[in-house]
């Protein structure tokens, strides 16, 4: 699933569209970087948590954000459902 994140139209990356996928209900995964802020990883997690969301962790931004496909470093992504 890692390898095909960046080619996936289901693919959301970014703080906000993250925390909206997860308030919404809509994501079946999320990814954190490791070397992310404390801040935002601890909001990100707590949130997942709530919902019961699995967070599957990535050892950088910068792999993360080669995962996505883009060109810049992304602390956190997430895999919108099939039917969403």
């Amino acid at each position: 699933m890692h390898k095909q994140l960046g080619r996936n139209k289901r693919r959301v990356a970014g703080f906000r569209q993250v925390m909206r996928g997860i308030e919404e209900e809509s994501l079946q995964t999320v990814f954190l970087a490791l070397d992310a802020s404390p801040m935002l990883q601890a909001q990100v997690r707590g949130a997942a948590n709530e919902r019961q969301l699995p967070v599957e962790t990535v050892s950088s931004m910068e792999e993360l954000g080669q995962m996505c496909g883009i060109d810049v470093p992304c602390a956190v992504a997430g895999l919108k459902k099939q039917d969403t």
